[in-house]
């Protein structure tokens, strides 16, 4: 029993002593860069990084275990990265409740023998309730951290990476931070600037030192500041669309977040109620937008047919051109198309006369040979006969015999 105990209790206390840091935020908006600002703070990643790439030449800062599963988790929930939808706490909750024990599971062997791990993930902004779910329960010690970036620079440099137009880019930029604010407070989330990271580097990692309570290390500080840190990192930069519904939601969404880090709303219900808001506002500039695209997929499916029946339309003039062009050349040739007809009339006529001429020729043959004459007279045709007459003698009389034994 006392062993039993001992066992209990060190589970407990590894639970007590898992400690994770998730970063999140929409893509393209520097959760790189701010991931990598952990190892300032010494708090490690996993092994297993995802590797760089011409879109991310500095790396992701991310654990491909961890991107796999949150995959997994999007796809039970109706969802992808590129199609995130308004979540529903509730739902994400239950998902917790039966996948609780693999996904606690899947923390601790990634955070074994660390003090502090960081898992990077911008899809975790749509899936928060979930990862909360399974902290809580496990009594793991858990800040979330997201980047943020202005939303048209992110639009056009998702549109450049991915090929998703601007308007649904911005329609998903507001869906994971729509989702990120309105479930978590201002205890449990800190939003780090991009463009602030980069320009006032010193500034941000005093505010991510201050919020982890951890200290900054100068070398790996220095390191990353002046040799990770690059101006050259922001992926894109536009000027300002037409204004748009989508474009409108996105400029609010963006006070909303800057506001959050300025502590603008007295109470956690004000935070609440403008999120609630923005979610309405969004709501209907997808509607909006998906009305447009449809109207615009009709636009192009119509053109797709118009062009498909004008060039079935001059198929047909071409056709009818051919079929004028044979009625002319039979219409000069009527004539010789007649008399050609007539011929082949007048030879199928002399082929039937000469096969009839034939037929008689036989039977007058046949009744030859049944007379005694024939037969009489079968020593002296043989004897006069060449050597291919007398084949043929032979013959008509084998046939002569086979024909009286069958009468």
């Amino acid at each position: 029993m006392s062993f039993k105990g001992e066992q209990n209790t060190l589970e407990i206390d590894q639970k007590n002593s898992l400690k994770i840091v998730f970063i999140t935020g929409m893509h393209r908006s520097g959760s790189s860069a701010l991931s990598r600002s952990m190892t300032t703070l010494g708090i490690q990643h996993s092994a297993n990084l995802m590797r760089a790439s011409e879109d991310n030449v500095k790396g992701y800062w991310e654990d491909e275990d961890f991107v796999a599963f949150n995959d997994d988790l999007l796809r039970q929930t109706g969802q992808l990265w590129d199609e995130p939808k308004l979540i529903n706490p509730e739902e994400f909750i239950i998902l917790a409740e039966n996948q609780g024990a693999k996904a606690y599971s899947f923390l601790k062997n990634k955070a074994e023998n660390k003090e502090i791990i960081c898992l990077k993930d911008p899809r975790l902004c749509n899936l928060i309730p979930f990862w909360q779910k399974i902290c809580k329960d496990n009594e793991i010690k858990w800040h979330f951290i997201a980047s943020h970036r202005d939303p048209l620079p992110t639009a056009h440099s998702i549109h450049n990476r991915d090929s998703i137009s601007t308007e649904k880019a911005l329609s998903i930029w507001c869906t994971y931070y729509i989702n990120l604010l309105d479930n978590l407070s201002h205890n449990e989330l800190l939003i780090i600037n991009y463009d602030s990271l980069i320009n006032n580097t010193r500034n941000e990692v005093k505010a991510l030192s201050a919020f982890l309570e951890r200290q900054i290390n100068e070398d790996k500080f220095k390191i990353y500041s002046e040799h990770f840190l690059d101006k050259n990192l922001r992926h894109y930069q536009q000027p300002p669309l037409e204004p748009s519904p989508i474009e409108t939601v996105s400029r609010k969404v963006n006070t909303l977040l800057k506001n959050f880090n300025q502590n603008a709303f007295t109470h956690e219900t004000d935070l609440k109620s403008a999120v609630a808001i923005a979610r309405q506002s969004l709501i209907q500039a997808n509607q909006d937008l998906s009305d447009e695209s449809n109207a615009s997929k009709f636009k192009n499916l119509f053109a797709i047919h118009y062009k498909k029946s004008e060039e079935q339309q001059n198929e047909i003039r071409k056709l009818k051109q051919d079929i004028q062009t044979l009625h002319s050349w039979v219409d000069k040739n009527k004539e010789k198309i007649l008399d050609a007809q007539n011929e082949l009339e007048r030879v199928k006529r002399l082929r039937q006369s000469s096969r009839k001429r034939y037929q008689d020729a036989m039977n007058q043959f046949d009744d030859l040979t049944r007379t005694i004459w024939w037969q009489l007279a079968g020593p002296l045709r043989f004897i006069f006969s060449s050597r291919r007459d007398k084949a043929n003698l032979r013959a008509l009389k084998s046939r002569s015999q086979r024909k009286s034994i069958k009468d």
